[in-house]
């Protein structure tokens, strides 16, 4: 089984790469989610976040107060090792889990859409890495219509992610994401021709 990272900046179109390969049939697994879930009402990392950071970044359902926790580690960096530390660390370990488990099932090809694949040094634990870029005004632009985020906390989220050159010299496939779906689309076809 060969194990495929999917990786790139806010904004670049990584969610329609992946929801293309869902539609085809294969199994794409979403470490943001897996994020998402630990941080969810009753999650797992919840404690942690309690414990580091106190209840005014936990909301009354009991679930991560994300725009909180937000502004915090975007104007103060220190904050968001600490907030790694209790989170994506448990979402690599489980990651491994669930390669063990699908190369198991007889499964060909395996997806795994992380975005801070760099960031988290992780590159390296993939047979491939597959990266999605688009031009930096584009991807502020589509995250602007997609979010309602204030346009100066998009600059700190899009600086905060490794540098786009450095993403697209490591990585083995590059899709640039400047046209149309299709054209996005079509050069993914592509790429699983060639695997």
């Amino acid at each position: 089984m060969i194990n495929i990272a999917i990786t790139g900046g806010i904004g670049a179109g990584k969610s329609t790469v992946t929801d293309h390969l869902i539609a085809k049939g294969y199994t794409v697994i979403d470490a943001d989610r897996m994020s998402r879930e630990m941080t969810g009402p009753g999650g797992k990392a919840m404690p942690y976040i309690l414990e580091h950071f106190g209840p005014d970044f936990i909301n009354e359902d009991g679930s991560l107060n994300r725009a909180a926790m937000r502004s915090l580690v975007f104007q103060a960096p220190r904050y968001k090792e600490i907030l790694e530390e209790g989170t994506t660390r448990v979402v690599l370990e489980d990651i491994e889990k669930i390669k063990t488990e699908k190369a198991e099932t007889g499964e060909k090809a395996l997806f795994f859409d992380i975005p801070l694949l760099f960031e988290t040094h992780q590159e390296s634990n993939y047979d491939k890495v597959w990266v999605v870029t688009a031009d930096y005004d584009i991807r502020k632009k589509r995250v602007m219509e997609r979010d309602h985020i204030d346009d100066a906390i998009i600059d700190l989220i899009m600086g905060s992610q490794s540098e786009e050159e450095h993403k697209v010299r490591s990585a083995d496939v590059v899709f640039y994401n400047n046209g149309t779906i299709g054209e996005l689309l079509d050069s993914v076809d592509k790429a699983l021709d060639a695997i």
